[in-house]
């Protein structure tokens, strides 16, 4: 008489019976090996074995001899990548723009055929079944994807969270740390820490938000401007109130705020104060600003590397991959 199933083995079965059944294993992708199964669960290798045939006669995988065990269905082979970009990208000399033609170049240097999809206004952009959709500043599009629980990519942004999450791949930064980063040229530059003030992008932007409160962590205080906009346009609203207070050094949200503070002192020919921007994006080297760079060359090759990983059929779980900050010193003219 066969010895009964032991509770532990029970829940195990349980787990891959939900593992399969709950989204998280893509029709035609590969599933859990045998000495996987084993390793993760705690089992042996002849139970994790046995476990696997018992799922495959349930119908609920396909097993290949020395090839391993499959989810049911038929997968979507992808053709390209669909690049998702916010509408400000249009912007030429934006670093929306620049990221744009940067990720092209390399993902058509590997061979990758890739589409442009601009989202309208608080719009969810259609999704391209047979491409692997690459988002930066469009959220709807990330969070659309892993509703459905497909493979996709956020640019400079994190995941959702959840199970659907588990799809979306990330590379990103860290804007509080960054933010962390600006203060502490300040005050190597200004010798105080008190007096600052900060030209905020978007109240409610997540990017502005962290970047302001990784500066303030490091001063003892920062009188915050925010202007409602990223762009030169908003920032030259708040530029001569932000002044009247005579800050001892200024922290601009992104290089565009920067750039509306420089060229505001050079109209009305007053000086200076110390300054650090933030994205290092192709205006600060025109105007030789120093800023809290974003590694955007890097940031585009390990997004190349995971969409040729998916384009190739790769179904492993998502990546989040976090990118440390480059200072970029210059002497404002």
């Amino acid at each position: 008489m066969p010895r009964p199933r032991s509770l532990h083995v029970i829940e195990v079965k349980a787990a891959l019976v939900a593992r399969l059944r709950g989204g998280l294993a893509q029709p035609g992708g590969r599933f859990l090996s045998t000495r996987a199964v084993a390793q993760r669960f705690a089992v042996s290798y002849q139970t994790a074995h046995r476990l696997l045939g018992e799922l495959e006669t349930e119908g609920l995988l396909l097993r290949r001899a020395a090839s391993g065990s499959y989810v049911p269905g038929k997968s979507v082979a992808l053709r390209g990548a669909q690049l998702i970009f916010h509408p400000r990208a249009k912007r030429k000399g934006s670093f929306g723009a620049h990221l744009l033609e940067l990720l092209e170049s390399v993902l058509h240097g590997r061979g990758i055929a890739t589409v442009r999809s601009w989202p309208g206004a608080a719009s969810v952009p259609r999704l391209r079944a047979d491409h692997y959709p690459i988002a930066w500043e469009c959220r709807s599009a990330v969070e659309a994807a892993a509703a459905g629980r497909r493979f996709a990519l956020c640019l400079n942004d994190r995941p959702p969270i959840g199970i659907g999450g588990g799809y979306v791949d990330a590379v990103t930064t860290d804007d509080f740390s960054g933010g962390a980063c600006a203060a502490e040229i300040l005050k190597e530059r200004t010798g105080r820490c008190d007096s600052f003030a900060i030209l905020g992008g978007p109240a409610n932007d997540p990017r502005s938000v962290q970047r302001i409160a990784g500066f303030r962590a490091h001063t003892d205080a920062a009188r915050l401007f925010s202007t409602g906009s990223w762009f030169v346009e908003g920032g030259r609203q708040h530029v001569a109130a932000l002044l009247a207070e005579n800050p001892s050094g200024i922290f601009a949200c992104n290089d565009r705020l920067a750039e509306a503070v420089i060229t505001f002192c050079r109209q009305q020919r007053q000086p200076l104060p110390p300054l650090v921007g933030f994205d290092n994006a192709p205006i600060a080297e025109r105007l030789r600003l120093t800023t809290i760079g974003i590694p955007w060359g890097t940031m585009v090759t390990e997004a190349a590397d995971l969409a040729a990983a998916r384009v190739a059929g790769g179904t492993t779980a998502a990546r989040l991959v976090s990118l440390a900050h480059e200072p970029v010193h210059r002497l404002t003219a």
